[in-house]
């Protein structure tokens, strides 16, 4: 299987570093035409356009960061076989036939492919293949459902990623139909950042639901609403509780996922955040960067071919 493709931010220079507007000269438009745009408007075509011209030099750069990762691995697998007499392939077989069943539930809720573009899409679906991944690597995995599987994501799976059907059951089972429909509504709750509800326990007994959709904030209380809706149970993981944020409380679904595999795992909501939680989420001075951030990255990627 592919590895899931990262997240593509745009270059420093592009957000911190660039020119001002008031100064850039457009490649694409006329001087004039540039200036009868709003400030808004100009900012956000100066940032397209330098990303445009950018976008190829920062991919190679990401390319050959990726690539130093995978030697940094593959080097320190070949010393641990070396040492220990086990290959990475045995070391894997092992932690497998060691894993256990939580007795946990988790749904992925597929059902905003209407809300999303085509790279958003392909975004979301690499966000699945990072969940399967990670529950493999778990030494307690949870019962992952896909829910409301159909149109250009069914598609995308049964396609450009039609490796997924070699995917084992006990890690992830995917369905066309909807969660309200295959368990008790009671036992129902939806994970969303605009809840008030805050929730220091997984309780087995609950059906837990993380939203399937890239969206650049654009649809605020957009799972709040729906979980009200449909009349069921709603909350937020305790991250304000543990540590401080420089942006919203907002994750991505894998992000959401590992946070709560790793809390099965270890029993640590701070150790899960931190864990998982991109470094650049947090305000200076609340964490120390994890040097191994990288090769761990890169580990998960690797798991999932």
């Amino acid at each position: 299987m592919e590895p899931a493709e990262k997240p593509q931010d745009p270059p420093v220079s592009v957000t911190k570093t660039g020119p001002s507007v008031d100064t850039y000269q457009p490649q694409t438009i006329t001087l004039a035409e540039f200036r009868s745009l709003t400030r808004n408007q100009q900012k956000k075509h100066m940032r397209h356009e330098l990303w445009t011209s950018q976008a190829e030099e920062y991919k190679n750069k990401q390319r050959q960061r990726n690539k130093e990762c995978r030697k940094r691995r593959n080097q320190r697998l070949a010393q641990e076989a070396a040492e220990t007499g086990i290959t990475a392939h045995q070391r894997k077989k092992q932690r497998l036939q060691a894993q256990v069943r939580s007795g946990h539930c988790i749904v992925l809720d597929m059902d905003f492919e209407d809300k999303m573009g085509e790279k958003e899409i392909k975004s979301v679906c690499s966000q699945v293949m990072r969940c399967y991944g990670a529950n493999r690597m778990a030494s307690k995995r949870v019962d992952l459902h896909v829910t409301q599987l159909h149109g250009k994501i069914r598609e995308r799976f049964e396609t450009a990623m039609d490796q997924h059907v070699g995917w084992s059951e006990d890690h992830i089972v995917m369905r066309d139909a909807e969660y309200i429909d295959m368990y008790d509504k009671d036992k129902l709750v939806y994970f969303t950042a605009d809840s008030p509800n805050v929730i220091d326990v997984l309780d087995p007994e609950k059906i837990y639901i993380i939203g399937g959709i890239v969206d650049k904030n654009r649809y605020p209380r957009l799972t709040l609403d729906k979980a009200e809706a449909q009349g069921i149970g709603h909350a937020q993981l305790p991250i304000g509780k543990y540590i401080k944020l420089s942006t919203r409380k907002v994750m991505t679904v894998n992000q959401i996922f590992e946070m709560i595999v790793r809390f099965v795992d270890h029993g640590s909501w701070k150790t899960a955040f931190q864990d998982v939680i991109p470094l650049r989420k947090f305000k200076e001075g609340d964490i120390e960067a994890n040097d191994d951030e990288d090769d761990d990255n890169e580990n998960n990627n690797e798991e999932e071919e």
